[in-house]
């Protein structure tokens, strides 16, 4: 995607894992939480009805499409941070010309267990 207004671009989010975090000090066990690995700038995406119905279709509630910079390190098996919300990264179309962007579809974590 090459038609996409820079200067909307003006949120932050990390990238990451879900992973060991620091020890918990009463069993010593790790504590389980999002690991940030990178942060990126990104812009938010307006979904057509079409793209809101196709997720629908496919069991997808409560999700996000944003706008990044084309970046390599962005895959299917990150999180995304944006606030305090967590996100999966559910589809990253990308392009890899230059000066392109990524469009990302997220949507909210569900912890299991």
């Amino acid at each position: 995607m090459k038609a996409y207004d820079v200067s909307r671009m003006k949120h932050r989010c990390q990238f990451g894992v879900y992973g060991n975090g620091e020890m918990n000090p009463n069993t010593g066990a790790p504590v389980q939480k999002f690991v940030p690995q990178f942060s990126l700038w990104f812009g938010e995406y307006s979904q057509t009805i079409n793209q809101q119905i196709t997720l629908t279709g496919d069991n997808l509630t409560d999700t996000k499409m944003i706008v990044v910079r084309h970046n390599e390190q962005v895959n299917q098996q990150q999180l995304v941070k944006i606030g305090d919300t967590l996100y999966r990264v559910n589809n990253v179309a990308g392009d890899d010309e230059v000066n392109a962007f990524d469009v990302i579809t997220l949507v909210r974590y569900q912890k299991r267990g």
